[in-house]
């Protein structure tokens, strides 16, 4: 029996899941005594749901609640990004709550404060709390996002890892819980969310400890636990196709378990920081990892790229050597080194055909995936040839979309801005005054919106001064439309409205001609239209 294309993605994903379990396993040289009963409970918590839910739902649970236990997958930026979510939800409704953090010690309580109050710069706060010692994961770019929140919304921040050094999971739960409860008894009215690693969370573990400390003080609580991304959820609700629509679930105990990252992404983002601990991949490491998402791109559409596979070169932010290597070639402009060295500024990760290199400006699977279906684009169908301005814009739209397609096929939970999302950060713009580094954003969801009035009415651009009046502009904008089309492309896939071979067809398409790339984007954008997009927190 022929699979269909999301069942062939799932075979993939699971295959890739046990994989990567088995190499976590094999990671761990010592383990404590009853760890594996402790990971057990936790994941007994989580094995199964009552039913689909919602984040109103999840929030008004949470605005009943005095304790509400989130969990963190300390080395996956989304577990990060999605409890701010939370935060960002709740404090519409109120600001009478505080944070408690795992990753700092309470003995750093102090320093903290005068972080938050601005008495203590970012380079001195990290400098004193010794982060990396303290803590394996030195991850602070993913949790500093949390800290400007709280400090923008005078949120009180609590350092509530209280353990001594060396302890085990279960001291740490008894540690922590004993401060949680000094922090409930000294300021009994305001709420507080305890954000610490997915295991701790399990009712039998922290949530049972700090019951027992409130009950020494004769204090009563209500909490909530807020899992995420629950494995045997994920399977259950990939079995019945809904894994990339349903965000969250309600538990049968009445908890809810957030699904916002793939398995197999957080897995990823583990082994990742497993194997670089210094946030620098070196050469023979990124293009493996590179090759390995070509290849796994490039069966599931049933292309080939050949021995492009051994020529292409592979570098990252942290190995820039390549700048020399382009002029050595000999084959670029002062200009165009110009316009690379501005792109490696802006942080933006690419592929350079006329080199056949990858800059990959992050360790992301997301920038990765994207640039080796650039990759595979550009062998497919051979280097872009300059073109006339309007065909230009299009075929940049089509190249963006194929690389935000590619990254969907090895993230599906990745999300990108569409039309309504533009709205809203426009009429966010339209209440402040616009910082100069947010100047072209603003521009960009302009453009975008008045871009998309002219394709509801059935026209595309005959002349485009306004959207190409700079490089940077263009590029963001056909960023932005590229994005959103992929992301229709994809779900059009997965819901069998479009067929494999006509993705295929996509990538081996040069898109030649005067005219072309405008048939070919406005003939797939009609074809989309009707397709239906998760909403996502």
């Amino acid at each position: 029996m022929t699979q269909s294309p999301r069942q062939e993605l799932l075979a993939i994903q699971k295959k890739l899941w046990k994989w990567n379990r088995d190499m976590i396993k094999r990671s761990v040289l010592v383990k404590e005594p009853g760890f594996d009963r402790y990971e057990a409970a936790y994941r007994n918590a989580v094995k199964d749901f009552k039913r689909v839910s919602s984040q109103d739902e999840m929030i008004d649970d949470v605005m009943k609640s005095d304790i509400i236990y989130v969990g963190d997958y300390h080395t996956c930026n989304q577990s990060q990004r999605s409890f701010l979510r939370i935060l960002k939800a709740t404090v519409k409704r109120t600001k009478k709550f505080a944070v408690g953090l795992e990753l700092l010690h309470k003995r750093h309580q102090k320093v903290l404060d005068d972080y938050l109050s601005g008495r203590e710069k970012e380079e001195g706060f990290l400098k004193k709390i010794k982060l990396k010692e303290h803590w394996v994961f030195d991850l602070w770019e993913n949790f500093k996002p949390l800290f400007d929140f709280c400090r923008y919304h005078k949120i009180p921040i609590y350092a509530i890892d209280a353990a001594k050094d060396g302890s085990n999971v279960r001291k740490r739960d008894q540690a922590t819980a004993k401060l949680i409860g000094e922090i409930i008894s000294s300021d009994p009215d305001r709420r507080l969310f305890v954000f610490i690693g997915d295991l701790h969370i399990a009712p039998k573990h922290l949530p049972a400890d700090v019951d027992r400390e409130l009950s020494i003080r004769d204090l009563a609580r209500n909490s909530l636990i807020l899992y995420q991304n629950s494995e045997s959820i994920y399977w259950d609700l990939a079995r019945q196709e809904v894994e990339d629509y349903v965000e969250i679930v309600k538990l049968k105990d009445g908890n809810y378990c957030r699904m916002h990252t793939p398995p197999v992404v957080a897995q990823r983002s583990y082994l990742n920081w497993l194997e670089h601990e210094e946030g620098e991949i070196d050469y023979s490491d990124a293009k493996s990892s590179f090759i390995e998402l070509v290849d796994r791109i490039c069966d599931f559409l049933k292309l080939d790229v050949g021995a492009a596979k051994d020529e292409v070169e592979v570098f990252t932010s942290g190995d820039l050597t390549f700048l020399q290597r382009l002029k050595e070639k000999g084959d670029f402009s002062g200009k165009e080194i110009a316009m690379i060295k501005k792109q490696i500024l802006a942080s933006e990760s690419y592929y350079i055909s006329k080199a056949k290199i990858a800059y990959l400006a992050n360790l992301s699977i997301n920038h990765a995936a994207e640039e080796a279906s650039h990759f595979i684009k550009n062998v497919c169908s051979g280097p872009e040839s300059p073109r006339e301005l309007i065909d230009a814009f299009y075929a940049n739209v089509l190249h963006e979309a194929l690389g935000f397609f590619g990254s969907k096929l090895i993230n599906s939970r990745r999300k990108c801005y569409h039309e309504k999302d533009f709205a809203s950060l426009l009429s966010y713009f339209k209440t402040i005054r616009v910082p100069p580094y947010r100047l072209l954003e603003c521009e960009t969801a302009h453009l975008v919106i008045e871009y998309l009035k002219l394709e509801k009415k059935g026209r595309h651009l005959t002349q485009a001064e306004g959207l190409c009046s700079r490089m940077d502009l263009f590029l963001s904008i056909t960023h932005a439309l590229g994005y959103m089309l992929g992301d229709r492309l994809y779900y059009a896939l997965i819901a069998q409205q479009i067929k494999k071979k006509d993705v295929r067809k996509l990538f081996l398409d040069p898109w030649r001609g005067s005219g072309v790339p405008v048939d070919v984007y406005m003939a797939l954008r009609k074809k989309l239209a009707a397709v239906k997009i998760p909403n996502r927190m």
